[in-house]
């Protein structure tokens, strides 16, 4: 092999291992799973680029096979930009319609695979002229969104992040624009093993040292990745080698081995996966439990003094009709405990007892408590609208809401800060509802996070259960609205509750 040859085998085996590492991730980090895709398209881009070399004419198929991983690797590259810049939603629609037309085109590239009207089809002008039709608006529209990010975020981390990103995709976009520029017979150099080694090494940058995928990884995942993509490239040549000029024998060897290779790193994720969520969501019943304990212990302590009292004004032979505060004391309690138990039965199902309240009240009563709760340099305060209308909602289920979402403000703002509590009328949309926003001037977070933030038993915080803005949203919802987070590294975060108004009789 020349040395073109032996960086294709580099890259290929870079991009298998980012791949292992983007799925050990897994859920846990939104680029995971794009990324890892992206990676797993570029490693077979670059081993039939690879093959194709090696056979020449005889191989002319492995072209065919290049063609259909360089057209998948465009709405990959979207798919992945868009995610790591936190507008998954905002533009799903482009996503889906680059994800179409570029997938109608690797499919015509493999549709006659073998067939010389097949081969003649990814060696026409049309092909390349096609995908540079699709490629230069994605290429484009992928900078202007990393370049937006770059300029609008505050953290040092996430700008390094982005820069890194930008830079490898500048590469890759280079590279993905040259080839087929070169094959139209423009006098382009062959960058593609070089780009494509260059753009695994600037994205293991942005994994490894800037915490691409959300956090640090372990030495012993990046041994296993490396180790199953090593095994791997290793396995694919060895059948190349051994079998490359039995067509029908290659084939079946390569799937084979894809199947294994699919099979060592499905288990190897699953396994660290459900390992992990074990442990995270033992965790979070651990600390959902000590609450609820915490919660019960209170009025049990009550219950057991005065239990204790009379218990010893008996055993002094005293009567226990002077008492009598004592037993209204320990029915309070008992009421208490029971209240404790249909609220934790009720957070679980959420299951709103309505009634006409106004939520001007609600949110007064809220925030005059909480400032007992909050830290030194912690300030909050209501701007209420006047004359809202009255909402049907679940007052206990609304309170705890809002203490949550404040409690987290507070937790933003680990050096203090304001929080600010608004209610306002919202007429969009053809129906009149009421808005409560928090904002606070905390630490906020990335965009990424920021899309996240309302899944089940998901948390940044150590001490975290995922819980809180879960329950929010199921509150919200159950109440036939919804909520929305705004957020800005550095700058602090709105959570808005959109609520409709009571029917008017």
């Amino acid at each position: 092999m020349q040395a073109l040859d032996w960086t294709y085998l580099l890259a290929a085996s870079g991009h298998l291992t980012l791949a292992v590492l983007s799925f050990l991730r897994g859920r846990r980090s939104a680029v995971a799973l794009p990324l890892g895709l992206l990676c797993v398209t570029l490693f077979g881009w670059c081993f039939c680029s690879l093959a194709a070399d090696l056979t020449g004419p005889s191989g002319a198929w492995w072209g065919q096979l290049d063609a259909f991983f360089s057209a998948l690797t465009p709405p990959l590259i979207l798919h992945v930009a868009v995610v790591f810049v936190g507008a998954r939603r905002a533009h799903a629609r482009i996503v889906a319609v680059g994800y179409v037309l570029f997938g109608a085109l690797a499919l015509s590239s493999v549709v006659g695979i073998g067939r010389p009207w097949g081969l003649a089809w990814v060696q026409n002008d049309r092909w390349q002229w096609a995908f540079l039709a699709g490629w230069l608006p994605v290429l484009f529209f992928v900078a202007a969104l990393l370049l937006r990010h770059l300029v609008q975020s505050l953290d040092p981390d996430e700008k390094a992040r982005t820069r890194t990103i930008l830079a490898a995709f500048a590469v890759g976009g280079a590279v993905a624009t040259a080839d087929p520029i070169r094959a139209l017979g423009y006098p382009v150099p062959h960058l593609a093993p070089i780009g494509s080694l260059a753009g695994t090494l600037l994205v293991a940058t942005g994994v490894f040292r800037f915490r691409l995928l959300d956090r640090d990884l372990s030495i012993t995942a990046a041994v296993y990745a490396g180790a199953l993509a090593v095994s791997g490239v290793i396995c694919y040549l060895a059948a190349f080698a051994l079998l490359g000029g039995n067509v029908a024998a290659l084939v079946f060897a390569m799937i084979a081995v894809t199947l294994g290779l699919g099979t060592a790193i499905y288990e190897l994720t699953s396994s660290i996966a459900t390992q992990r969520e074990r442990v995270e969501r033992l965790a979070s019943l651990g600390r959902f439990s000590s609450q609820m304990a915490h919660d019960l212990k209170n009025p049990l302590a009550s219950l057991k003094g005065a239990l204790q009292f009379l218990d010893e004004e008996r055993a002094r032979g005293h009567a226990l009709d002077a008492h009598a505060d004592f037993v209204r004391l320990m029915m309070e309690q008992v009421e208490r405990l029971g209240r404790v138990v249909d609220d934790y039965e009720r957070i679980g199902r959420v299951e709103p007892i309505r009634r006409s309240v106004e939520v001007n009240e609600l949110v007064q009563g809220v925030v005059r408590l909480e400032p007992f709760a909050a830290q030194g340099g912690v300030s909050v305060r209501a701007e209420l609208a006047d004359r809202l209308p009255p909402c049907d909602l679940d007052i206990d289920l609304m309170r705890g809401a809002l203490e949550n979402v404040i409690r987290n403000a507070f937790e933003a703002m680990p050096r203090g800060g304001d929080v600010v509590v608004r209610t306002a009328l919202d007429g969009g949309n053809g129906a009149d509802r009421v808005v409560i926003s928090v904002e606070d001037t905390g630490e906020g977070m990335d965009a990424r996070l920021a899309e996240r933030a309302f899944e089940d038993f998901y948390t940044t915080k150590p001490r975290g259960t995922g819980l809180g803005l879960a329950f929010v949203r199921r509150v919200a919802q159950a109440h036939g609205g919804d909520v929305s987070l705004r957020s800005t590294l550095g700058r602090g975060t709105i959570v808005s509750m959109r609520l409709p108004v009571a029917a008017r009789g």
